[in-house]
């Protein structure tokens, strides 16, 4: 389920130039397919990444969930080329470290695919849209799991 859909690891050309392939018509399915799983997210965390010896970051959210017996990663990114995600069991961001990180256990892969709606058309701006702040973005939606959900647009 996730061997296939990228390398875990950013690096400085990555996230200067973007975080791989843009993957937003993928997310929607593999979401669909993990709901299809009754899978369930158990914590979301902001991984940092930090590169150019410390003076910059990179944010990614990452979602974690039980498969069987065996923890699992979504890994989000956010960069100028769009999307990339990364779903499997190593470790997400193996030079990095996590900033924040919650329980979420009742949130669902189709109430992420509802935060992720909202989000979706968005451009990335260094400014006022960037790693930093889709991280945040879901993250912070990560609460409203198990609610009733309506999607809503970012401030």
């Amino acid at each position: 389920m996730g061997a296939d859909l990228s390398s875990p690891t950013p690096n400085l050309e990555s996230v200067l130039e973007g975080v791989g392939p843009d993957m937003r018509g993928k997310l929607p399915p593999h979401l669909a397919k993990m709901t299809s799983r009754n899978l369930r997210f158990r914590h979301v965390a902001i991984w940092r990444d930090p590169f150019l010896g410390g003076t910059i970051d990179h944010h990614t959210v990452v979602y974690e969930y039980l498969d069987g017996r065996r923890l699992m990663s979504l890994k989000l990114d956010w960069g100028r080329d769009g999307l990339h995600f990364h779903d499997s069991p190593e470790d997400p961001c193996p030079n990095g470290d996590v900033l924040e990180r919650k329980w979420c256990a009742r949130l669902t892969p189709a109430e992420v695919l509802i935060h992720w709606d909202a989000v979706k058309e968005k451009d990335y701006e260094l400014s006022r849209w960037n790693c930093q702040h889709f991280s945040k973005y879901m993250y912070q939606k990560a609460d409203e799991g198990g609610a009733d959900m309506v999607a809503t647009e970012p401030r």
